[in-house]
């Protein structure tokens, strides 16, 4: 068996369908010879029929019966097994050949998939695999690999991305709390004043480093005991407007809550957090005395929240990136207001562990909508 496996795919078509060809060809032989051999055996007891003219036009048929000789009828026969002998040595010999020669052109395109595969690396992902068109299996397969690396290479852009927006944010609050150390440092006889400047900015930043690890642990949320509950989702979106009431109240934002006593099953803490991000959001992107609707309806079997807010919109063509972790669609804005731009990320991630939906739809200076759809009970 381990000989086997060492053996080249090519060399496998070729042992395989060589040894078809020659146990066929020995069949047909052997079936061939044994007919012959049986009429030569009937053959030597016919008789030779002898003609003689005899006078004018007159013709005597002479019926003397004359055997073959056994000698002769001997030789023949085994001129007949060498000869078929020969014959089917030299037709495996070179249908093995044959085949050999079809299986290599045919391996070809593999040979050359396989080279294009191994010679892309981490660094070189924009590399694809020439499409001759073909609609062979070889084809297809080379088009299921352009593909494959189509989505290696976005997820591998979006992974450094990641790390790098990850290192970015813990950096930026890190170096302001060391300033603020260097300049006590620097500062021979700091004052209380000072202290308590630094001290202040040191707890802003570190309050921003702990909501950049809960985000990321959100993000990355895996729990086994993920348990479901029966979550009334009038009473949840009362209790995050209370929660944000500071900061509805400061841009004296309007909110309208219909759920219709509607009810979904979920995991209450991580919906919880969903539908909060997702309000919070609407709060922090409105225009102040705008308005937020939240909205709950059965459609069609399944359960829909729709969170839609008055603020000024997401362009189109920012749409379908929205949900990528750190993405901003205004960044200066989005520092303003605070937050790593994890928020919508933690919201779909949560949404798609259980199993739902979620889009937006927007046109800018229209608001944003938030449709999360849901299965029934």
């Amino acid at each position: 068996m381990n000989t086997h496996k060492k053996l080249s795919l090519r060399m496998r078509i070729t042992l395989l369908a060589g040894t078809i060809l020659i146990l066929c060809s020995a069949i047909l032989t052997i079936t061939a010879a044994y007919n012959a051999n049986h009429q030569f055996d009937q053959f030597s007891t016919a008789t030779l029929a002898s003609a003689s003219v005899v006078q004018g036009e007159d013709i005597y048929l002479n019926m003397d019966a004359k055997p073959l000789p056994a000698a002769m009828l001997t030789a023949a026969k085994k001129d007949f097994n060498t000869t078929s002998i020969y014959f089917l040595a030299a037709v495996s010999v070179l249908g093995t050949l044959l085949v050999y020669w079809v299986a290599g052109r045919s391996l070809r395109p593999i040979h050359r998939l396989s080279e294009t595969v191994n010679a892309i690396t981490g660094d070189n992902l924009k590399r694809r695999i020439p499409d001759d068109k073909g609609h062979d299996e070889v084809g297809t397969l080379g088009r299921s690999f352009n593909i494959m690396l189509d989505r290696l290479e976005k997820s591998f852009l979006m992974q450094k991305r990641f790390s790098a927006n990850v290192a970015h944010e813990l950096k930026t609050p890190l170096a302001t709390i060391n300033a603020g150390i260097q300049v006590l440092r620097l500062d021979e006889a700091p004052s209380v004043a000072d202290y308590e400047k630094i001290l202040a900015t040191t707890e802003r930043n570190v309050a921003r480093l702990i909501g950049v690890v809960d985000d990321l642990m959100a993000l990355c949320y895996e729990d086994e005991d993920f348990y479901l509950s029966d979550i009334a989702l009038s009473e949840m979106f009362e209790a995050v407007r209370a929660e944000l009431a500071s900061v509805l109240d400061a841009k004296r934002i309007e909110t309208d809550i219909s759920c219709n006593g509607i009810s979904v099953r979920g995991n209450p803490e991580l919906l919880y957090r969903a539908c909060f991000n997702l309000v919070e959001n609407a709060a922090k992107y409105n225009a102040d005395g705008g308005k937020i609707t939240i909205t709950a309806r059965a459609a069609g079997g399944a359960r829909q929240i729709v969170i839609a807010d008055t603020g000024s919109g997401i362009p189109e063509d920012e749409l379908q990136n929205i949900f990528e972790p750190f993405y901003r669609v205004n960044k200066s804005r989005s520092r303003k207001t605070g937050g790593a731009g994890l928020g919508l990320s933690i919201v779909k991630t949560i949404i798609e562990k259980h199993g739902w939906d979620i889009r937006a739809d927007s046109a800018p200076g229209q608001g944003a909508a938030f449709t999360i759809t849901c299965p029934a009970k």
